[in-house]
């Protein structure tokens, strides 16, 4: 910590240095972050070689007028290039010192306290948005003190005009020109504004009297440094080089306030050798009241003791953590520190947890006796939640108006919660209800009554305290009913039943019939009854078939066929219903497009013919059906149209179904040899040429072509292989062909275990047959 200490102190003076080096500008127009690396180190030596105390440097960087924030852009540059200078007992502390004063208490672990952020009034020290910060940009009091260093500024206007800086020297006096020495030290900046202007109208005669004509104003200038020494349990003791105006708080700041065992309330401002100030910190923390942030004076000594009475507080309090607690406060003084209990507090027993040389002891403390009870070091005060348990509370649930949670109070009768509850929903279930009732041992004791018999008063039942009340809906007594409608209906599903739901009701709620339905066909399947499932039958349902106008009138026949539940409604489909069927020709015909199939007998030679026929140019071989259907989805299916065009009775004519398209391509001139040759593109065409042709003009086969498996793949979607009948035998290779030659599967490598076993069996085999042979 003493090195981190002296570090930062050297920090400063470096900064003093660069200051030096620069002196020939305005100090407070650098910019210490743009400074070139070489300017650092030129300002490190120039402080090392200036041989400056950092007394004497801190009063330089206040006459260069050198900012806070400059300085603490100093000391990271300074950290970029690992710099570090001597350092001096007496240091000037500033603000850039305290962004580092919680690392230094981090490394603080004293009297078994886990953290001092955990002491009351810590934070008001560490907390980067509360700063005590000395400032020297304020107006001087009228009480404050002159002293030697301070600098007072006089400015003359009127018939004379004339300004003047004057410092107060060792002597305790300011030289005034043509005035002479006066004497102002230790006297208010009241009185010597009054003494001043006495001496001015010496030589400024209309300066006095009722009706002056020259003016004088009296103002400090720069004032002058105090030193301060800071001493005994403080983060970071020391001696500081502080503003003349500063304050206890603003030196407690600086010096990173009260360590983990230091006082908060019985801090001593000694000035010549006598305390005239006791500190108590909890006031301005507490109350708010400032009165003890007194104004410090040079050479003052600030003494932090350690803390004489710690006690910590837990539990329900609206701060929780250490306090300290002075002669003759009680327990009632530290809830108040402690912001009071919080809503859930249970008040009539706060414990103190104490020890003591036999052990630990504990403490009940009645909430009448707070202000009587005193407190030692070391004790912990803690206390609890008010229980989650009601003491009046009873519970309706299910078909009521209201349900919900209820005031009990003696002799509470069921009817009368009924009655708060708004009373019964009209599906309540009135044969039984149930109470659910605590035993003394928490386990539950059932009691059922007839709900009807308490709302028709025939009988009653008294409550007790946590009962729960459940009534049910007859509706939640039994299986929820519905019905199901499917088939050509609009909107097929499943609808809730309703007493007297007819047939013609239920078509209704689906939407009503599609176009496709035939309404002489509806039927309804409908459960065995409750009699009929007890005996064994082979029956399943029981299958009624009606017939219906499409426009559903009410008077009409079989209409008014009243559903049961669960009954499912299926209306079928008109048995000649067709949607529109289209089918679809492009390529070289003579009109293209899509065209309506008229009957189901339609076949590819009917559409070719309404398509005006193949123009000149239609490749016929090339021809192909594209065909959609549920089951396969899209695929293509190979048509030999010469032959179908040649006899429209061959079995190639397919009949059409919705969604065909046939398509004639124009003439190919080309061959395509793809897959496992040296040359893989397309051919021109040869009539009379066979495939092993346009295998040599495409460089020939590849050393891992598979011969045996070359295929021809012609334009209509048919394919051919290579046969093997004494020799190879080629397939035909027309226009529009693709030749392919597939490639031969990699090898696996050798399983030397496998053809062990293969040479054991065939091993024994030959044994076995030579046995034989003999």
């Amino acid at each position: 910590m003493m090195q981190q200490l002296h570090r930062r102190i050297a920090l400063l003076g470096l900064l003093l240095g660069f200051a030096q080096i620069v002196f020939a500008q305005n100090i407070r127009s650098v910019d210490v972050k743009s400074a070139s690396p070489s300017d650092i180190s030129k300002a490190q030596k120039a402080m090392q070689e200036a041989g400056l105390s950092t007394q004497d440097a801190a009063n330089l960087a206040r006459q260069r007028g050198a900012t806070e924030q400059q300085i603490r852009d100093f000391e990271n540059r300074l950290r970029e290039t690992n710099g570090a200078g001597g350092y001096d007992t007496a240091r000037q502390v500033t603000e850039y010192e305290t962004e580092n004063i919680s690392d230094l208490k981090k490394s603080e672990r004293k009297a078994g306290f886990e953290t001092s952020n955990r002491i009351f009034g810590s934070y008001l020290f560490n907390n980067r948005n509360l700063t005590f910060e000395p400032s020297v940009n304020v107006q001087t009091p009228k009480n404050y003190e002159i002293g030697i260093g301070d600098q007072i500024i006089i400015n003359i206007w009127g018939n004379s005009q004339n300004n003047y800086q004057l410092p107060v020297n060792p002597n305790g006096q300011v030289l005034i020109p043509d005035v002479g020495p006066v004497f102002v030290a230790g006297m208010t900046f009241e009185a010597a504004e009054s003494r001043i202007k006495q001496r001015l109208t010496s030589i400024y005669a209309d300066m006095g009297g009722s009706n002056p004509q020259t003016f004088a104003q009296i103002n400090m200038g720069k004032l002058r440094s105090i030193k301060v020494n800071i001493v005994g349990e403080v983060t970071v003791p020391g001696t500081y080089t502080l503003p003349a105006t500063a304050t206890v708080f603003n030196a407690l700041y600086l010096s990173g306030g009260p360590n983990p065992i230091g006082s908060f309330r019985n801090i001593k401002v000694i000035r010549n050798n006598k305390i005239v100030k006791t500190i108590d910190i909890y006031k301005f923390l507490v109350d708010a009241n400032p009165s003890d942030n007194v104004l410090l004076e040079n050479e003052d000594i600030l003494l932090v003791p350690p803390a004489e009475k710690m006690v910590e507080v837990t539990g329900e309090f609206k701060r929780t953590g250490f306090f300290e607690l002075r002669e003759g406060e009680m327990l009632n003084e530290l809830i108040r520190f402690a912001g009071g209990f919080t809503q859930n507090t249970y008040l009539n027993k706060t414990q103190i947890y104490r020890k003591t040389q036999e052990g630990l002891q504990i403490n009940d403390i009645a909430f009448a006796q707070l202000a009587s009870t005193p407190l030692v070091n070391g004790d912990q005060i803690r206390n609890e939640q008010i229980l989650g348990i009601f003491k009046n509370r009873v519970t309706i649930q299910g078909a009521v108006y209201r349900p919900g949670e209820y005031e009990w109070h003696e002799g509470l009768t069921l009817y009368d919660l009924i009655g708060k509850a708004d009373s019964l929903l009209p599906e309540a279930f009135q044969p039984r209800g149930i109470i659910t009732r605590y035993n003394p041992d928490w386990t539950t004791t059932t009691v059922a009554f007839s709900v009807g018999d308490i709302i028709n008063r025939n009988s009653n039942i008294v409550l007790q305290r946590e009962d729960v009340v459940l009534i049910k809906s007859h509706l939640d007594m039994a299986e929820m009913r519905y019905f199901t409608v499917g088939g050509e209906v609009l909107h097929p599903g499943q609808f809730p039943y309703s007493e007297a739901t007819t047939l013609a009701d239920a078509i209704f709620l689906a939407g009503g019939f599609t176009e496709a339905a035939d309404s002489t066909q509806i039927e309804v399947a409908r459960r065995l009854s409750s009699g009929e499932s007890a005996q064994l039958s082979d029956t399943l349902v029981h299958i009624y078939t009606f017939d219906l106008s499409r426009d559903l009138q009410l008077n009409q026949k079989n209409a008014a066929f009243a559903l049961k539940p669960f009954d499912r409604v299926s209306v079928r489909r008109a048995p000649g219903f067709r949607e529109n069927a289209t089918v679809y020709i492009t390529g070289e015909v003579k009109y293209a497009g899509a065209y309506a199939l008229s009957n189901k007998n339609q076949q590819i030679a009917d559409l070719i013919s309404l398509a005006g026929g193949i123009t000149p140019q239609g490749f016929v071989e090339g021809a192909a059906l594209t065909r959609i259907s549920s089951e396969l989805g899209e695929e293509r299916v190979a048509v030999n149209l010469a032959q179908i065009l040649k006899n429209s009775s061959s079995s190639s004519n397919l009949y059409l179904r919705d969604g065909d398209r046939l398509h004639i391509p124009e003439f190919m001139q080309t061959v395509k040899v793809s897959g496992s040759v040296q040359n893989p593109f397309s051919v021109t065409w040869q009539k009379g040429q066979n495939l092993k042709y346009y295998i040599n003009n495409s460089g020939g086969y590849r050393s891992d072509a598979l011969k045996r498996k070359v295929y021809v793949k012609y334009a209509n979607g048919t394919t051919a292989t290579v046969r093997s009948f004494i020799g190879k035998v080629y397939p035909e290779v027309r226009p529009g062909s693709e030749i392919i030659v597939p490639q031969k599967p990699p090898k696996e490598p050798a399983d030397a275990g496998r053809w062990l076993s293969i040479a054991s069996v065939l091993s024994s085999l030959t044994v076995a047959i030579a046995a034989i042979v003999r």
